[in-house]
């Protein structure tokens, strides 16, 4: 039986599914932490990891809009084409586009090194501008996982759609060691380990764009794609989950300054609750909503509000749990986690303070999740961009007018307040839909 048709076959069964999706998210997620350990032990902290890390985040800033933002909308765009015909047209205009955006970025990021160069490093030298020319080549591979992750998504092909986005990481993890172990690991290894990773796995992806769609690359069709009602739909649809994403980062920003203003070392102890606050986040809801998303692209109009219902259902009995065991172990964590050399007594109970905050922060924004993706697959994605927006403004509103009155918790706490609001106005217009008759199982055919 090859692997194809193992995962076809554990895709029937719930409980497998789930446990091969967090499974294979826990394995992706524990290389990049293995790189980032290997990093800090092989170079420690200097001017060589400064320049690394500063300038990566251009490439890796359109990873997470690519992997978030753009999958939130093109994956039930792509899934809705597909139902409606074989093919779906808009998709060789769009990856032109992409490719040419892509490559522009590129001659961007060279054409700007100078500038850039001077911005991450306080000498530069050929060394820093090689690595700036490397980092520079990840862009159009990035686009092509971006779009292949979520044609597989979109087709129920779940674990396929988490290897791609994950495999750059572990071939990076992989790349460094192979280094290490001739040898040949030097200052440009980070930068070609990661260039390795993005550009063998974007070069698979790209490979699988053509396939699936033949003639991906007629450039006759950039003029026409733009008259498509289905992808100025998708456009739509893609601006506002951009317009969401950007409000979610004001957010986080603002979040900041308040908490400058409520003491020393507020900013230190919620950056430490909230990695501990939110790493459920990425371990558990974040695979699962991803899943949820597939089942929904799999699912119809009649069918799609049921599957929704019993996903959100199992969904938000996982993150509860964790929330409640993260909750009763938390000073435990902490101390494991952070009691070490100048962390004493007084840094865990101010971390302690903030951790319960994040911790319903962590189910609200999880359970958002999922209802992002049953509203953008149901056509309204603007509805939850509006509510979400107007629960940023309301939270930083109160964070305003209580300014001085409470300490960095309560900062935290709006935020969970007002985004709980948006919340359960999203599930009631998700759940106005759902039907009793006809009532689908859980296990619904496709793939993993």
């Amino acid at each position: 039986m090859t692997l194809s048709q193992r995962l076809r076959r554990y895709s029937a069964h719930p409980a497998l599914l789930i446990g091969l999706t967090l499974v294979t998210g826990g394995l992706f997620k524990l290389s990049a932490f293995a790189r980032e350990a290997f990093i800090a032990a092989r170079f420690g902290l200097s001017s060589v990891t400064d320049t690394y890390f500063g300038l990566q985040q251009f490439p890796i800033t359109l990873a997470t809009f690519m992997f978030g933002s753009f999958a939130l909308a093109f994956t039930p765009a792509y899934a809705a084409a597909r139902n409606r015909g074989q093919t779906v047209a808009w998709l060789p205009g769009l990856t032109a586009y992409g490719l040419l955006a892509g490559t522009a970025m590129t001659a961007l990021m060279l054409a700007f090194a100078p500038w850039l160069l001077q911005l991450f490093t306080r000498q530069p030298d050929s060394a820093t501008w090689n690595t700036l020319a490397i980092l520079s080549l990840c862009y159009v591979p990035i686009f092509c996982i971006g779009v292949w992750s979520g044609i597989c998504t979109a087709q129920g092909h779940n674990i396929w759609a988490m290897s791609m986005t994950g495999l750059p990481y572990l071939v990076m993890t992989l790349t460094l060691l192979a280094l290490y172990a001739t040898h040949t690991l030097n200052n440009l290894g980070l930068p070609i380990s990661m260039g390795v990773g993005f550009c063998l796995v974007g070069a698979y992806a790209f490979a699988r764009i053509l396939r699936s769609s033949p003639g991906s690359l007629r450039l006759h069709l950039l003029g026409s794609t733009w008259k498509m009602p289905e992808f100025r739909a998708f456009l739509r649809e893609l601006s506002a989950s951009s317009i969401e994403n950007m409000g979610y980062a004001a957010n986080q920003l603002l979040i900041l300054f308040f908490l400058a203003r409520a003491g020393t070392g507020a900013i230190s102890a919620n950056n430490c609750g909230m990695r501990i606050g939110m790493l459920g986040f990425s371990l558990l809801a974040q695979p699962l909503a991803q899943l949820v998303q597939a089942k929904l692209c799999g699912g119809n109009a009649q069918t799609r509000p049921v599957i929704f219902r019993q996903w959100f259902l199992l969904v938000a009995s996982g993150v509860v749990l964790m929330a409640l065991a993260l909750f009763a172990l938390r000073v435990e964590v902490i101390r494991a986690v952070y009691m070490h050399g100048k962390f004493q007594n007084a840094e865990l109970n101010q971390v302690a303070s903030i951790l319960p905050a994040w911790i319903g922060y962590f189910i609200v924004l999880s359970l958002n999740a999922v209802v992002a993706r049953y509203l953008f697959t149901d056509g309204k994605g603007t509805t939850y961009v509006r509510r979400q927006l107007s629960a940023y403004a309301a939270a930083n509103i109160f964070r305003l007018a209580l300014a001085g009155s409470f300490g960095a918790p309560m900062i935290i706490w709006c935020s969970v307040a007002a985004e709980s609001v948006g919340l359960i106005l999203n599930i009631r217009t998700c759940l106005s839909g759902v039907t009793v008759e006809a009532a689908p199982a859980m296990a619904l055919p496709g793939e993993a």
